[in-house]
């Protein structure tokens, strides 16, 4: 979950945490022995509309959520009220906490139906992938939203059959080399840097696993699984900056970040180019691989209209200025001159 851009986001994250914190503490012994608080129906039925209404509108305005996930939260908050309400108080809303789950079900299997569906248009989706000449990191995800469904869910599991993707069938694919390309990594130690945190990652999961599977079996499978998982999206992150430099195709400028976020971004939509090495302003979308050393974007694209990008996961965000550093910013420069003097 992200938090809002907004001022009110981190008051309603803390008044979130104070009604949560305040609810669990309220039925602890001691401290209703301290504080000589007697439990009643009124009690009981003030934490249900903290746990059910106040605290799912707080998430909601307090985190960048759905409104399917705000109906999540009400159902979390009626299995939260279950565990810290005493059974002999929780009884009479009992059916409720039985609705508030079966719904949930109902939409989670209807979600789980929507998954099978993503897998049985495979071949359809790769067919429209195919139709916009594209690569998979910008061609899979509208595919499958226009195929099956924007919802959050299928969007999360098109993003993890494409890091899977990148990860492990991608390495007999090559670069594109043609005249509109620019590359953005040669110049930066992102390679370098990615294949460190997979050797450091690899040890740590042989050490730690070692020393945990005797002492905590669960938790050393959990971390096995978390750090199988780290590999395999830093791999995805190595495929990407190799397969996906900056290229002008179809009158657009196509840029990936990783999996990160990337972008397609029409050349008629740039108002105008900034050059010069200096620090990014806020709400600018930054494009530039990693490096030992500090670097900086070599030129701001100030846009007309805000265009949509994608992030981490398939979330969406709009974006209205990106930043851009590359290998050799003179061929870039030229290419951007191209575009104008064909305009």
């Amino acid at each position: 979950m992200v938090l809002r851009n907004s001022k009110w986001s981190l008051w309603a994250l803390a008044l979130l945490t104070l009604v949560l914190i305040s609810n669990v503490l309220l039925y602890q012994p001691l401290v209703q022995q301290v504080l000589a608080i007697k439990l009643e129906s009124g009690v009981v039925l003030g934490s249900l509309v903290d746990l059910v209404i106040i605290s799912p509108a707080l998430a909601y305005a307090a985190f960048k959520v759905s409104k399917k996930q705000a109906v999540g939260f009400v159902v979390f908050g009626l299995v939260m009220a279950r565990v810290i309400i005493p059974e002999e108080f929780f009884a009479p809303y009992t059916l409720l906490l039985y609705f508030g789950i079966s719904s949930e079900a109902l939409f989670f299997l209807a979600e789980l139906g929507l998954i099978f569906l993503l897998l049985k248009r495979i071949p359809v989706i790769r067919a429209e992938m195919r139709s916009t000449r594209t690569g998979p990191i910008f061609s899979f995800l509208p595919a499958v939203e226009r195929k099956v469904s924007r919802l959050p869910l299928i969007r999360i599991v098109a993003s993890e059959i494409l890091m899977v993707y990148y990860a492990i069938f991608s390495w007999r694919k090559k670069a594109p080399t043609h005249k509109r390309v620019v590359t953005m990594h040669h110049k930066t130690s992102a390679i370098a840097m990615n294949i460190m945190l997979i050797h450091a990652v690899a040890i740590e999961t042989i050490g730690l696993h070692w020393w945990l599977h005797s002492k905590i079996p669960v938790l050393s499978f959990i971390l096995l699984i978390l750090n199988m998982y780290s590999i395999l999206l830093i791999l995805a992150e190595i495929q990407i900056t190799r397969l996906h430099p900056f290229e002008v195709k179809n009158g657009s400028l196509h840029i990936a970040q990783g999996l990160r976020h990337r972008l397609i971004l029409p050349l008629s939509n740039i108002k105008r180019m900034e050059w010069g090495e200096k620090k990014p302003s806020k709400g600018t979308m930054i494009f530039m691989q990693k490096d030992f050393e500090e670097i900086h974007p070599q030129v701001f694209l100030v846009l007309k209209e805000p265009v949509e990008a994608t992030l981490f996961m398939g979330r969406k965000e709009e974006v209205s200025k990106v930043a851009l550093r590359v290998d050799d910013p003179e061929k870039l420069k030229e290419l951007f001159k191209q575009n104008e003097e064909s305009a």
